[in-house]
């Protein structure tokens, strides 16, 4: 776990413009001692692995007027959220928001991932008359002592991981298979994401995941109380020649020859506007 925090503590300090000589900034270090003491990532049972955290940004996401931390994983399991948010309190008092994101089509397997089935603490549960309810779906998991959650349109993955509640919401993502199972796919792998104003909206902030040859774009409008995320979704294919977002520039991308500003106006090929709250 050292190890992990310390990557942590190193990919914050380069994101975030100050060096190892300088102070660091409370509100990374809080999330810090919250994860190593209080929410460490994926715990099954008594088995942990070194936390693989790949971007973090201090943002105000839901564009509430207060920031919120949110951090890029690379996740050991297959039913993790590559996407976590963490709100902060005027007392650095840490919450882990319950709903994470996956954005991404499912893949086949990669072997790049363990999975909770194989340890026998997860099961995937048919969804009654191919509904879900949030009320439902957390009433089960409350009864039996569970904390993970990924929801799709026929059924749904509940595995016993330790911590507070991890919910992912994949409603409408294309299954591979007609099974109502997770057996077959893996989440999407996130290169890179990014928050800021869009090109065309200045006024508010848009959460940009970068994966394969798409850019997933949210809209957060609020998180409830219970963690669940108000959101709306756009998917774009990459800008030609698009060579990644330029660090601490919001949607500022970078090609070969020029910098621009994502837009939603260019290539848009779907949209899906669903919250998990809403069900």
């Amino acid at each position: 776990m050292k190890s992990a925090l310390t990557l942590f503590f190193l990919l914050s300090s380069s994101l975030f413009g100050f060096s190892s000589g300088q102070q660091s900034d409370p509100r990374l270090e809080a999330v810090k001692k919250y994860i190593l003491e209080k929410d460490y990532p994926e715990v099954f049972g008594t088995n942990d692995y070194k936390t693989r955290i790949e971007g973090v940004l201090d943002v105000d996401l839901d564009n509430d007027g207060s920031r919120e931390i949110v951090i890029q994983y690379f996740p050991h399991y297959r039913q993790s959220a590559p996407i976590v948010i963490y709100k902060i309190g005027a007392d650095l008092k840490v919450t882990r928001v319950a709903e994470g994101l996956a954005p991404g089509p499912l893949q086949k397997l990669s072997g790049d991932y363990l999975d909770s089935h194989t340890l026998g603490m997860a099961v995937d549960m048919d969804v009654p008359s191919g509904k879900a309810t949030l009320e439902t779906v957390l009433q089960t998991m409350t009864r039996n002592g569970l904390n993970g959650l990924v929801i799709y349109d026929s059924f749904y993955h509940i595995d016993s991981r330790k911590g507070s509640p991890s919910i992912i919401d994949m409603r409408g993502v294309k299954l591979l298979t007609k099974d109502h199972d997770c057996a077959s796919f893996e989440f999407s792998r996130v290169k890179q994401i990014a928050v800021g104003h869009l090109r065309e909206d200045a006024s508010n902030n848009y959460l940009a995941a970068w994966v394969g040859d798409e850019i997933y774009v949210y809209l957060i409008r609020g998180i409830s109380d219970e963690g669940m995320l108000d959101k709306k979704l756009w998917v774009i294919k990459v800008p030609q020649g698009f060579n990644g977002f330029e660090t601490g520039h919001g949607l500022t991308y970078k090609t070969e020859t020029a910098t621009a500003v994502l837009t939603l106006k260019w290539r848009l090929c779907r949209s899906r506007g669903k919250s998990l709250s809403s069900i």
